[in-house]
C-alpha cells in the first residue's frame, strides 16, 4: 500500500525544550491511526506539523502526492445567538473564496457531507442552538466538503458525553471506509480509539511507541515509555492504566465502556 504520511526523525523544540524528539512513523493510505498520550506529550504540536503550521527544526515530513488534508478541531464554543445555519456553516469549508450564494454543485457537495455525517435533520437550524455532538458532526462535515484524502482530528470528542463520542468516532470510521480516507485521530480515550484504529501511536513527553492496540497497551511497553512501573488492567471491554508505585491513574486514559 502507499504511504500517505511519513515522518522521519522529526524534532520540535520551544524555548530550548523538546516537544517532539526523534519522532518517526508512517501511515498507509486508508489507514486509521489513533494518537493517544498524556497532556503535554506533543499531540497538538504533531497536528500543527502535519498541517504545515509549524516547521520542525530537524527531520522530514512527507505527505504523499500533495494529498488534500481536512482538519477537525476540538470542541469550540459557539455563541448561542449565532444565526448561521448548519448548512451555511458547513459551506464555509468549501475550497474557494467566500461568495454570497452557492452554486448547484456547491449545494450538492454540502448536502453530501451533511448526509455522510448524519446531520441533515438539523441542516437549516442555527448552529448556536445545536448540541455539542451535533456541532462536532458539522465540523467533520465542514472538513469533508474539501474532499480530503487525509483527515486530521485533534480530540474532536473532548467535552462530549460517551454516546456522542461513540457517534463521532463511528461516523469518522464509516466515512473513512466509504471514501478511503486516511485518518489520524487524537483522543484521550484508548477504549474508544481501539474499536476503530488499525494502529496506535502512544506519545509521552520523551518517548513514543507505535503498533497495534495489543502491541502498545501492555505494561512492559507503557512502563518503558513512562520510565516507571505502569500497570494495564483489563476490565471487560475497558482498559485502565495506572502507575503501580504511586497509585495515580494516568490522566491520559479514560475508561469508556
Amino acid at each position: 500500500m502507499t504511504e500517505a504520511v511519513s515522518l522521519k526523525n522529526v524534532n520540535v523544540s520551544f524555548d530550548g525544550k523538546w516537544v517532539l524528539r526523534d519522532l518517526s512513523f508512517s501511515v498507509e493510505s486508508g489507514e486509521f491511526l489513533g494518537i493517544i498520550g498524556p497532556n503535554g506529550s506533543g499531540k497538538t504540536t504533531l497536528m500543527r506539523v502535519l498541517l504545515s503550521m509549524l516547521k520542525p527544526q530537524e527531520g522530514t515530513v512527507t505527505i504523499e502526492g500533495g494529498y488534500r488534508i481536512g482538519y477537525v478541531p476540538q470542541s469550540r464554543q459557539i455563541d448561542p445567538d449565532t444565526p448561521l445555519s448548519a448548512r451555511n456553516f458547513v459551506s464555509l469549508g468549501l475550497p474557494h473564496k467566500f461568495r454570497p450564494w452557492l452554486s448547484y454543485q456547491d449545494r450538492t457537495i454540502v448536502d453530501e457531507a451533511l448526509e455522510l455525517t448524519n446531520s441533515m435533520d438539523y441542516a437549516d437550524k442555527p448552529i448556536g442552538k445545536l448540541s455539542g455532538g451535533q456541532r462536532q458532526r458539522l465540523f467533520l462535515a465542514q472538513a469533508l466538503v474539501r474532499n480530503p484524502q487525509i483527515l486530521l482530528l485533534d480530540e474532536p470528542t473532548s467535552n462530549l458525553d460517551p454516546g456522542a463520542q461513540e457517534t463521532i468516532a463511528s461516523v469518522v470510521d464509516q466515512v473513512r471506509r466509504e471514501r478511503g480516507i486516511t485518518v489520524l485521530f487524537v483522543s484521550h480515550d484508548v477504549n474508544l480509539i481501539s474499536r476503530y484504529a488499525d494502529k496506535i501511536l502512544y506519545m509521552t513527553k520523551d518517548f513514543y511507541a507505535i503498533g497495534t492496540v495489543g502491541e502498545i497497551m501492555q505494561s512492559s511497553v507503557l512502563s518503558k515509555l513512562y520510565g516507571m512501573p505502569v500497570e494495564v488492567v483489563h476490565a471487560g471491554s475497558s482498559l485502565l492504566v495506572s502507575f503501580a508505585n504511586t497509585k495515580e491513574t494516568a490522566a491520559s486514559i479514560c475508561v469508556h465502556t
